[in-house]
């Protein structure tokens, strides 16, 4: 049996039916909160039910920041409108907007954070949606969001201290979470080139999280993912392979063998503690889950 260990992404709070399938299962180790998944709840709220899932568990639940991870804010006809961001920013053309469907769209304008796209996407997309940007340049103005920073001080007052920070690039965004909550655990989530650059520094000190999707997705020379998958694992023996995990059961109800390919793939290179995305509930999970364990014990 290998010595593994899974992270789930907890559906919507409200969810209550597929929450406690979730909570239940004796496969999953830990649990992350996706913080940009809209509850329809205060922070408070938020934050009380999470307590209660870790203290009935007696498993982590990891809060994951959003950061300067960019979100759409206010969706609007790119033909008559600008499209607002959760953070500003500033680029060099050329830049585009990648969307979660594979599709793109040029920016033609950007200004503080709002930006103005040359056709609409191929889905129309609306709040909260997440997006990434590829530009000559590009630099995202401040690192937590307002509800970042509520959640960390309410977490604090809770008791519960750990979280994933997403799209982390600098020591300075790790000393901004500190600030707020001197108790924070924190796994750095990397998601870009100059996050790489940040965590394979031969000075810092980290606990690494391989986001996949948005690093592929954001790398110039994607195919180089490979090589810094390597490098990122020998740098924390700890580090954890987050999504693009059963990527099949996004189009089927059946686990492919290059799914058990990649996960084999990741172990060889290191990595013993993986991360399920999004979405994964009922049927879906559960295949998901019972696939993990052929995997674990095979």
């Amino acid at each position: 049996m290998k010595k593994v260990f899974l992270i789930g992404t907890l559906p919507n709070l409200n969810d209550e039916k597929n929450l406690i399938e979730m909570i239940n299962h004796p496969s999953i180790d830990a649990y992350r909160f996706n913080s940009g998944v809209n509850q329809l709840m205060s922070i408070d709220e938020i934050i009380k039910i999470l307590k209660q899932i870790q203290e009935v568990t007696k498993k982590k639940v990891w809060i994951d920041l959003k950061g300067r991870q960019l979100r759409i804010t206010s969706w609007a006809n790119p033909t008559y409108e600008a499209i607002e961001l959760n953070h500003e920013i500033e680029i060099e053309y050329p830049a585009k907007v990648l969307f979660r469907d594979g599709h793109t769209s040029e920016i033609i304008r950007c200004r503080k954070n709002k930006i103005l796209l040359d056709r609409s996407p191929f889905h129309a997309l609306g709040k909260g949606q997440s997006i990434n940007i590829k530009a000559k340049s590009l630099e995202i103005k401040d690192y937590l969001t307002e509800e970042d920073k509520e959640l960390l001080r309410l977490s604090e007052k809770y008791g519960i201290n750990t979280f994933m920070a997403s799209f982390i690039e600098e020591i300075d965004d790790l000393i901004e979470i500190l600030r707020i909550n001197p108790k924070a655990q924190i796994i750095s989530k990397i998601e870009t080139l100059k996050g790489i650059e940040f965590a394979l520094n031969e000075l810092t000190k980290i606990n690494i999280m391989v986001g996949r999707d948005d690093l592929y997705t954001n790398l110039e020379n994607s195919y180089l993912i490979i090589k810094y998958l390597k490098e990122l694992i020998k740098k924390d023996q700890n580090a954890i392979c987050a999504s693009k995990i059963f990527t099949s059961l996004e189009r089927s109800d059946e686990i492919d063998l290059k799914d058990y390919e990649d996960l084999e793939l990741m172990y060889q290179y290191g990595y013993k503690t993986f991360m399920l995305q999004d979405d994964l509930k009922g049927p879906k999970l559960i295949k998901a889950l019972n696939s993990w364990e052929n995997f674990k014990n095979g």
